[in-house]
């Protein structure tokens, strides 16, 4: 490394070092430079949630079946593979604000602005990938529009427009010409309502990149609010999100995409998206996301029996989705769900022949007073795979089940609405992973004690409505960790 820097090209200390960063991309095994080479799709200083880009690398076929060890998934190794890159000091992880598995450790990931600029560098340097500023071509001529040059070229496999402004964009022009596109990513930086692009059926000549495997236009505006029909045609297609887009209804063509891997429907949220019934279909389906709202077409509640493959499953409510389906998943891994009454709740356990290792579970206006309803929630709170708790006008008609050995060894948040119930707060302490708590309108004690050593991993703590409550006290070496306190209404 010292003869490097010495020798230089030219006196600047800019391209001293970047020679030296070179050694350790030199030295990066086959299997970690497309990996990392890809992370030059997101701009400079931008955060990259690392679940994200465990689906993407997957997609892109990144992730290879050959190095799974024993009980791992492809998730597993894609983490794996990120460790890896930061064990060379060549990616930045950030741990997750609140995390009770081992799969969510790393929430996020960056690169440092020299190592994103190598990274950027050698992906345009070998053709892998190019990420374009849209910021920097963007004309009011005759009309607001992204006028992409065209020297962007036709030889691009990969492409990255980031778009970071206030100025809502009525057009794309320059794309029409691309062939062979293999990833497409418009991306940006923030969603929100101040900023919008237009994207049109012409933007992209789908029939001319056939083999698209990457189709990601988030927080974009679609024209005449649907989706472009010919996406559908994309058969080799493994990666579709429509992120914060406008997309009202999906078309019935979407399960004639045989190797969709992830599906991402995670519209805006003012919208309700219609769905054809047809998603059980889509057999190599390994990923769906749900926006909170949807409708399914034909009045009926949505399918999901079929999905063998299936391993991430969020936003389903028992309302929309046939929850009875459910126990069917037998590759599901990672749930999340909103449920009434006691009946759904334990359909949600009957997880035996499933490989589920997190469970989100929203339990709004149930009954669970019977004495089915305690056993099912006792049943709840012992599951190995519970990570978040939210229970809402909920009645208990007595007090929440007290602490015994294995109960809540995963749950990281647990927020009680509005519920009938009597808590003993210091119950909770004794939980090993619970780093969110929030007790809201319900029945406690006059006093809290708070014993030495108990909430262990608690980092926010909200206190709201608690009419009870007199006196807390607090031991030396509680609640080691919290870093958020709220009492409000008490």
């Amino acid at each position: 490394m010292i003869s490097y820097l010495r020798r230089g090209e030219g006196v600047e200390e800019y391209k001293r070092v970047k020679q030296v960063l070179e050694l350790s991309f030199d030295a990066l095994p086959y299997y970690l430079k497309p990996c990392f080479l890809y992370l030059a799709c997101f701009p400079e200083d931008q955060t990259i949630d690392t679940e994200r880009l465990y689906l993407l690398w997957m997609a892109e076929g990144f992730i290879s079946h050959q190095d799974k060890g024993r009980n791992e998934t492809l998730r597993d190794v894609a983490q794996r593979y990120l460790t890896e890159l930061a064990m060379r000091c060549m990616v930045q992880l950030r741990e997750a604000e609140n995390y009770s598995t081992p799969l969510k450790k790393f929430g996020s990931c960056g690169l440092h602005d020299l190592m994103h600029d190598l990274c950027s560098s050698k992906a345009e340097e070998e053709n892998f990938l190019k990420r374009i500023d849209a910021s920097k071509y963007v004309n009011d001529i005759p009309s607001l529009r992204l006028a992409l040059p065209p020297s962007i070229g036709n030889s691009i496999s990969r492409l990255a427009i980031n778009y970071d402004s206030k100025k809502n964009i009525s057009s794309i022009d320059g794309l029409e010409e691309l062939k062979d596109l293999r990833s497409f990513m418009l991306l940006l930086k923030k969603y929100c309502f101040a900023e919008k692009i237009v994207f049109k059926e012409s933007t992209i000549n789908f029939e001319t990149s056939q083999c698209l495997r990457i189709f990601v236009v988030e927080g974009c505006e679609y024209k005449g609010d649907k989706l472009p029909s010919k996406v559908c045609d994309l058969i080799h297609l493994r990666y579709l999100s429509l992120r914060s887009c406008n997309v009202r209804e999906l078309p019935k063509s979407v399960c004639s995409m045989p190797y969709l891997q992830t599906l991402d429907l995670r519209v805006l949220s003012s919208i309700v998206i219609r769905l054809p019934n047809v998603i059980r279909k889509m057999k190599r389906l390994k990923h769906l996301f749900l926006n909170i709202g949807i409708k399914v077409i034909g009045g009926e509640k949505l399918r999901l029996d079929g999905l063998h493959e299936l391993e991430t499953l969020q936003h389903i409510n028992c309302e929309t989705t046939r929850i009875a389906d459910i126990p069917k998943l037998i590759s599901l891994q990672k749930l999340s769900a909103t449920v009434r009454g006691v009946d759904n709740m334990s359909i949600v356990l009957s997880n035996k022949n499933s490989q589920l290792r997190e469970i989100r579970l929203d339990v709004m206006s149930s009954d669970l007073s019977s004495e089915k309803g305690r056993e099912v929630l006792n049943d709840v709170l012992m599951s190995p795979s519970l990570v978040t708790l939210w229970m809402e006008n909920c009645n208990m008609s007595g007090s929440f089940p007290y602490y015994k050995q294995g109960m809540c060894q995963k749950l990281a948040t647990l927020i009680l609405r509005d519920c009938k119930v009597k808590v003993d707060v210091m119950e909770f302490g004794k939980y090993p992973m619970l780093q969110d708590l929030l007790l809201d309108g319900v029945e406690t004690t006059e006093t809290l004690i708070f014993q030495s050593n108990s909430f262990p991993q608690l980092k926010e703590f909200s206190l709201v409505h608690l009419d009870d409550l007199k006196k807390w006290e607090v031991e030396e070496r509680a609640m080691p960790k919290l870093t958020f306190l709220s009492i409000s209404r008490c």
